[in-house]
């Protein structure tokens, strides 16, 4: 398939994906709002956080259009130039965005496993997620994002050794002219014709400190899992609210560990791929898009688990097709017979 081809695939895939993941969302922002239990407190906003962020990342991804390409010891993000709303500095701008959204993603669940672990705890740093405080914890996945941006803008940003090394690589695969099209991405290393090769130390710096915010991200995601999943199950049920109370956190847990592995799969798993053939010379070319398609059908899908798993929003939603009625709450009153004098006794015989 010729790489033109793959553009309209993706273009394609990114349109119904955003139309979905926008519809999807402000659904699931409507039940959070509207139909979660009580006891649900401050998680609601993290969950609305995540909606927004992923409606965010949706539209991001249909302006931009980004195709991720590996070409030998590069990776790039490119962005077309044609028929867009911005000039090419512009569009450098919001692919370093784009590149931030990447980086965003992983913070955003790692805060939420941590919040579930201070909730069984009943940690007192529970406290910190109250009031303004909240937003000490929104802007974690900012600082992560942060860190991706400046990598994809300074670190990452086009040069002349780069721009001559894929010039005539993407103009063979895309039928794109050089000054058709702006990319992020680091030229690890230059290999000669003699054989040596030259290490760019700038990008190997930028893919360290990227590298490091992922690998912390996971760390968080799986020590405060595995603490949430040893306290939920060893909550003692004393009361009918203490069962229905571990019923909830288990299933708000399940449906964040899902919620995790989505990114996971469809965003960090091809994502390693392709840096490990970057590292190892292999050129995927035009079979990089693939990278680009799954991260475009992320924002889609997450919120799925949410809505299936927790239960008030999945019998809201059987309720909305006709799949699950509400069983009517049943009333029984005692009614006293009436009692009337004995008229036998009151008729006067004399």
């Amino acid at each position: 398939m010729l790489g033109k081809q793959w553009s309209f695939l993706l273009k394609m895939i990114q349109d119904v994906s955003a139309c979905f993941s926008l519809t999807i969302n402000t659904f699931l922002m409507y039940l959070i709002l509207t139909k979660s239990p009580k006891q649900l407190g401050a998680y609601k906003w993290l969950m609305i956080y995540i909606s927004v962020f992923e409606i965010l990342y949706s539209i991001l991804d249909v302006v931009l259009v980004p195709q991720h390409y590996s070409h030998g010891p590069t990776f790039l993000v490119i962005v077309g130039i044609k028929d867009k709303l911005f000039g090419p500095a512009g569009l450098t701008i919001l692919n370093s965005f784009y590149w931030g959204c990447f980086g965003a993603s992983m913070a955003v669940f790692a805060v939420h496993f941590v919040y579930r672990w201070l909730v069984v705890s009943e940690h007192s740093l529970l406290e910190t997620f109250n009031g303004w405080k909240i937003w000490l914890w929104f802007s974690i996945p900012f600082w992560y994002g942060l860190t991706w941006v400046c990598t994809g803008y300074f670190l990452s940003a086009p040069n002349e050794a780069t721009s001559k090394f894929i010039r005539d690589n993407v103009k063979e695969i895309f039928e794109l002219e050089f000054d058709e099209y702006i990319y992020l991405g680091p030229y690890l290393y230059e290999k000669f014709d003699n054989g040596t090769f030259v290490v760019h130390i700038v990008p190997f710096i930028g893919l360290g400190i990227i590298s490091a915010t992922i690998v912390s991200s996971i760390i968080i995601v799986l020590l405060f899992g595995s603490l949430c999943y040893i306290r939920i199950n060893n909550i003692v049920v004393t009361t009918m609210n203490s069962a229905k109370m571990r019923n909830l956190q288990r299933q708000l847990f399940y449906a964040l560990v899902i919620q995790t592995l989505v990114p996971f799969i469809l965003m960090h798993i091809p994502a390693a791929i392709m840096f490990a053939f970057v590292f190892l010379d292999i050129d995927l070319g035009v079979y990089s898009a693939v990278v680009s398609m799954t991260i475009a059908i992320y924002p889609a899908v997450d919120p799925i688990p949410t809505l299936v798993i927790v239960e008030n929003y999945r019998k809201t939603i059987l309720e909305y097709f006709g799949c699950f009625k509400k069983t009517p709450l049943l009333v029984t009153t005692t009614v006293e017979p009436t009692r009337y004098p004995n008229t036998l006794s009151m008729i006067n015989y004399d």
